[in-house]
C-alpha cells in the first residue's frame, strides 16, 4: 500500500480513501503519524498520560527459533535485541485525559536494537514517543479505517507469538455505545523499531464536545446541528433534548401570536362600543 502522506517542493497531500462519514478533525487524529498523543493533548487542552492494561515480552534467542517468554529486567538480552534477533511485545495502553480514556491502544511491536530495547523496555517510553528519542521520522502507513465494532487486535504478525487474548479487555465497560466508536489500524517503523498498532477512539462525540466530552458534561445539540455531516450522528437522545430545547422557542410564538388577537378582539369590540354610544346619542 502507497504511504498516504506525500509532498513535492510546492505541495503536500494526504490521500486515502476516507469514509465519507468522517468529519474533518476526524481525518486529522487518524492520519497522526506517531504524535497522536501530542494531537490529543492539544486538541483537549490538557496533560495526556499512558496508562499500561497488559503487556507481554518475548525474545528469539536465535535466528530461525521461536520466541520465548522474557523476564525483565534482563540485560543481556536487551544487549542482544537485533532484526535477526528481534525483542518482541503485544500490549494494550490507555491514552486518558483528566481521568478519561480518549483512546485504547493495542501493538504488536518489534524491537531491533539495544538502544531501542533501552528506552522501551527499561525508560519505559510509550510507542508515541519512542521515535522522538530515537530522532527518526518513521514510516507510516494507514491499513484500515472503520465505525463500530473494532476488529481483534493486531496478534504478533511482527514476531511468532501470539498473546492478543486481552485485546480489548474491559471495553464492554468502556464502551457503552461501540456504535459511536471509530478506530484505525496503522504500521509505523524504523530501522530499530517497527510497530502495528489498532486505534480506538471510543466516541465520536469527543471530536464534537472536546473537553465538555472528557468531563461527561453535554452541550446543546443545536451547537452543530448545522453541519450535515455531525446532524446524522445525533441519537435519539440527542434529539429529544434538540426538541425540548426548541420547545419553548415555539411555545413562545404562539404565546405572542394569541396575545396579538386577544388585543385586536379587545380594540374591536371597544370600537363597537363607541360606535353603539353614538347612534343612541344622535338618536335622542
Amino acid at each position: 500500500m502507497a504511504p498516504i502522506y506525500s509532498f513535492s517542493p510546492k505541495t503536500t497531500s494526504i490521500s486515502y480513501p476516507w469514509p465519507t462519514e468522517l468529519t474533518g478533525l476526524e481525518r486529522i487524529m487518524l492520519s497522526a503519524q506517531g504524535d497522536l498523543q501530542r494531537t490529543l493533548s492539544a486538541f483537549f487542552d490538557t496533560p495526556l498520560t499512558v496508562t499500561t492494561t497488559y503487556s507481554h515480552t518475548f525474545t528469539h534467542v536465535s535466528p530461525g527459533l521461536p520466541a520465548v517468554p522474557l523476564n525483565l529486567p534482563n540485560a543481556p538480552a536487551l544487549a542482544a535485541a537485533s532484526a535477526a534477533t528481534p525483542i518482541v511485545q503485544t500490549r494494550q495502553v490507555l491514552l486518558q485525559c483528566l481521568g478519561t480514556t480518549a483512546c485504547t491502544a493495542t501493538s504488536a511491536v518489534r524491537i531491533m536494537s539495544p538502544r531501542a530495547a533501552h528506552l522501551f523496555l527499561e525508560e519505559k517510553y510509550a510507542i508515541g514517543q519512542m521515535f522522538r528519542k530515537l530522532e527518526m521520522l518513521p514510516a507510516f502507513e494507514l491499513l484500515e479505517v472503520g465505525f463500530g465494532n473494532a476488529p481483534a487486535a493486531p496478534s504478533s504478525t511482527l514476531s511468532s507469538a501470539n498473546h492478543d487474548e486481552h485485546a480489548h479487555g474491559d471495553a464492554k465497560e468502556r464502551y457503552a455505545d461501540r456504535s459511536k466508536q471509530v478506530w484505525r489500524i496503522y504500521k509505523l517503523s524504523v530501522p530499530e523499531f517497527e510497530c502495528e498498532i489498532l486505534e480506538v477512539f471510543p466516541s465520536r462525540d469527543m471530536f464534537v464536545y472536546g473537553k465538555d466530552w472528557l468531563l461527561g458534561k453535554r452541550l446543546p445539540v443545536e451547537r452543530y446541528t448545522h453541519r450535515p455531516e455531525l446532524r446524522s450522528q445525533n441519537s435519539e437522545a440527542e434529539m429529544a433534548v434538540k426538541l425540548a430545547l426548541t420547545a419553548p422557542r415555539w411555545q413562545g410564538g404562539l404565546a405572542v401570536v394569541f396575545g396579538f388577537a386577544f388585543l385586536l378582539m379587545f380594540a374591536l369590540q371597544v370600537l363597537i362600543l363607541f360606535s353603539a354610544r353614538s347612534q343612541v346619542c344622535a338618536s335622542l
